[in-house]
């Protein structure tokens, strides 16, 4: 600029320049920013090498951002929301694996994931649960913890199964490891273990290699996801996480009545109910339950005859009978 030009046609320049780059408002509308990246609405594997992730829009998965572990990198395609990887190698039933990756949707906005998960079972194992004990107790000469009792009712492996139990306040969901089982065997699952180191999960066919309270003649499973609820609580067991169910029980200690909540628990029922695994006379209520009065000297059996599903099916041990490993007859 030479020098004496005055400041004000400056002025006057750098306003008009920047005028010609503003849109006239009442011409344009406003330019609308996507700065909200992909979601995902569920996941989990559907075949013994693929695993599939649906987002809530289109989405394109990012080459190079893919792993697997224990395995090799899946490879990535994406058709609309669902985003598909397919594995190497089959999965091992139970084993424990974990998966990561990133997807970008046509805005450019990326989501990466993390996800744990057990390995794809195609040929779960038929359980029925035929002994629960849901307290401990301070008995010397015949203690014993939390565990649930099942008999396999059909050849299958127990990889990826899945355990859930919930109280009014709290949901635990475990795990089954892989193991292969024939029909006619017993399986014990130990919720309240102590942290020994005799405490191992028979897996193969030595079902003598643990040690612990209530170790059986069985196979001996410990899990560590926390303890049975003591009076009053629903047991689910699933073919996979979140899958069908396969059997349960319903208990509570009677100080309740009415219709079951909105809860965890009031919807673990539910799904045992419309499964025809419970039954129920209208939508669910605590008096649907087997209703008993706690006790740490006493177990929940399953009667021997088969009946209507639900409260029926179940009565008490006699007092310190508890017998894990063993199919025990109904007093």
């Amino acid at each position: 600029m030479p020098r004496g030009t005055p400041a004000i046609l400056v002025s006057m320049s750098l306003c008009l320049l920047l005028s010609a780059c503003v849109p006239d408002p009442a011409e344009a509308p406003p330019a609308v920013f996507d700065l909200r990246p992909p979601t995902v609405l569920e996941a989990g594997p559907d075949g013994a090498r693929s695993f599939v992730l649906r987002f809530d829009e289109n989405v394109e998965p990012v080459e190079g951002s893919y792993s697997l572990d224990p395995g090799s990198a899946p490879k990535a395609s994406a058709e609309g929301p669902e985003l598909r990887l397919s594995l190497g190698e089959d999965q091992e039933p139970g084993w424990e694996y974990s998966l990561l990756g990133e997807v970008r949707d046509a805005k450019g906005n990326g989501s990466r994931f993390l996800f744990a998960f057990s390995g794809w079972n195609g040929r779960p194992a038929k359980l029925r649960i035929s002994e629960v004990q849901t307290a401990k107790n301070s008995s010397a000469a015949h203690p014993h913890r939390d565990f649930v009792e099942f008999e396999v009712e059909a050849d299958g492996n127990l990889g990826g199964m899945e355990l859930s139990f919930s109280s009014t306040v709290k949901t635990v969901n475990w795990s089954f490891p892989g193991a292969e089982v024939r029909k006619g065997e017993v399986v014990v699952v130990h919720c309240s273990p102590e942290g020994l180191p005799a405490e191992k999960n028979e897996t193969g066919d030595d079902l003598l290699a643990s040690g612990g309270i209530d170790s059986s003649a069985g196979r001996d499973l410990w899990s560590k996801a926390g303890a049975l609820p003591d009076a009053t609580g629903v047991l689910v067991l699933s073919e996979s996480p979140g899958g069908k169910p396969m059997d349960g029980l319903f208990y509570a200690d009677g100080t309740k009545s009415g219709a079951l909540g909105d809860d965890r628990l009031g919807g673990l029922v539910e799904g045992l109910v419309e499964y025809g695994l419970w039954s129920a006379a209208g939508n669910p209520a605590w008096e649907d339950a087997f209703v008993w009065k706690p006790s740490s000297a006493r177990s929940i059996l399953r009667r021997g005859a088969a009946g209507e599903p639900g409260a029926g099916e179940w009565t008490l041990s006699a007092a310190s009978a508890q017998n894990p490993g063993t199919i025990a007859a109904p007093p």
